[in-house]
């Protein structure tokens, strides 16, 4: 485990039973009581699952507990970026101003990690990892 990552641990003291409710379902219930768009909820569960299938639930619950406001690996393709963008334009647009609204920062300084991408990429990126992280960490609490 990274450095970061046990400290993030730490900080949040999240515990290895917290990780149990970190589930299929439990993400699915989540992104539907936040009104993530029902097809993008169908495609993140068929890639959770496919995490689940290669790497086991404990190691894919690790995982998504440490994401601490990061895309998972998943979706950091440029092109998975672009096509999530595409597909679910007006959700990401929406969530940007959402965003924006939230953190009192513009989403170009939300993303300067990530500036390499395209706008569309970066835009998408910026709510994949915000808004799984929130559903994530709310699941720990």
């Amino acid at each position: 485990m990274s450095k970061l990552n046990k400290f993030f641990n730490d900080f949040l003291s999240i515990k290895n039973n917290n990780l149990d409710e970190i589930t299929v379902s439990n993400l699915e219930q989540k992104m539907k009581h936040e009104k993530f768009p029902k097809k993008l909820i169908e495609e993140l569960l068929f890639e959770f699952n496919k995490m689940i299938n290669e790497q086991g639930e404990i190691e894919f619950q690790k995982q998504l507990a440490s994401l601490h406001y990061q895309v998972p690996n998943l979706f950091r393709s440029e092109l998975k970026a672009e096509k999530i963008y595409k597909d679910y334009r007006n959700w990401i647009e929406d969530e940007v101003v959402k965003l924006e609204n939230e953190t009192k920062l513009s989403w170009e300084e939300q993303t300067e990690d990530i500036e390499d991408l395209n706008i569309t990429a970066r835009k998408a990126q910026l709510v994949l990892r915000q808004r799984i992280t929130e559903v994530v960490l709310d699941l720990l609490n």
